[in-house]
C-alpha cells in the first residue's frame, strides 16, 4: 500500500530568501540543447498526430467504434 504524500513545507527566513532568489535567476539554455529539445517535441508531436489519425481512420471505418481503443 501506498505511503501518503507528505505536505509541501513551508519555508522562512534565510531559506526563504535563497529559494526566491534562484527563482528570479535566468537560466540560459545552450542552442544545441534547446535545437535537439524541439526536434525530440516535434518528432514525439507528429507521432502523437499519426496515431490518432489511425485511431480516427479506425473509428472511421467501424461506424464510430475503435476495437484498439474499447473500455472493459
Amino acid at each position: 500500500m501506498a505511503r501518503e504524500i507528505r505536505e509541501t513545507p513551508i519555508l522562512y527566513g534565510e531559506d526563504a530568501r535563497r529559494f526566491l532568489a534562484r527563482m528570479q535567476e535566468r537560466r540560459t539554455e545552450p542552442p544545441e540543447i534547446r535545437e535537439r529539445r524541439l526536434r525530440n517535441y516535434e518528432f514525439m508531436k507528429k507521432a502523437y498526430e499519426r496515431g490518432m489519425a489511425k485511431m480516427r481512420a479506425r473509428e472511421a471505418a467501424n461506424g464510430g467504434d475503435d476495437p484498439c481503443f474499447r473500455t472493459v
